[in-house]
C-alpha cells in the first residue's frame, strides 16, 4: 500500500514539474521526450529539427503511444507547440481532437501511470526515471 501511495507520488511530481511553467513549453517538451525515449522507446516516436551542423535538435514532432489513443505534440512555425488526441481502433486514427498543451500533459501522466500499474517492466523504466 505505501508503495503504490509513493508511486503515485511520484508521478503526480513528474506531472507538476512538467505543467510548471507553460512559458517554457519546449523545455517541458524535450524533458518529456528524454523520458519517453530513455524509458519507453517502444511507445513515442520523436522527430527532431535543426540543421544538419547545429548544436541543438529540438523536438519538431512527438507521438506518444498508448493502446486506444496516442498524443501528439507538433511544433508550429512560430515556434509553439500544439496538442491533438488520436483516438484509435485497430490501428487507425478515427477521431483527432485538438487539445490544451497542459491537458495533454496531464493525460500523457494518467496514461503513463495506468501503463505502470499493468507493466512491470514500464513500472520499473519509470521509476528510474523519476527516482534518478
Amino acid at each position: 500500500m505505501t508503495d503504490d501511495f509513493e508511486q503515485a507520488l511520484q508521478f503526480e511530481t513528474l506531472a507538476a514539474s512538467l505543467k510548471m511553467d507553460q512559458k517554457a513549453a519546449a523545455d517541458m517538451v524535450e524533458q518529456l521526450a528524454r523520458m519517453l525515449s530513455s524509458c519507453l522507446p517502444d511507445s513515442v516516436e520523436i522527430k527532431r529539427g535543426g540543421g544538419f551542423f547545429s548544436k541543438e535538435k529540438p523536438v519538431e514532432q512527438m507521438t506518444i503511444k498508448f493502446d486506444d489513443s496516442h498524443y501528439q505534440i507538433v511544433k508550429t512555425g512560430n515556434g509553439r507547440y500544439t496538442a491533438k488526441h488520436l483516438k484509435i481502433v485497430r490501428g487507425v486514427a478515427l477521431k483527432t481532437t485538438e487539445m490544451p498543451f497542459d491537458k495533454c500533459f496531464t493525460e500523457i501522466v494518467e496514461n503513463l501511470t495506468k501503463m505502470a500499474e499493468h507493466n512491470a517492466a514500464a513500472r520499473m523504466a519509470l521509476n528510474k526515471f523519476v527516482l534518478g
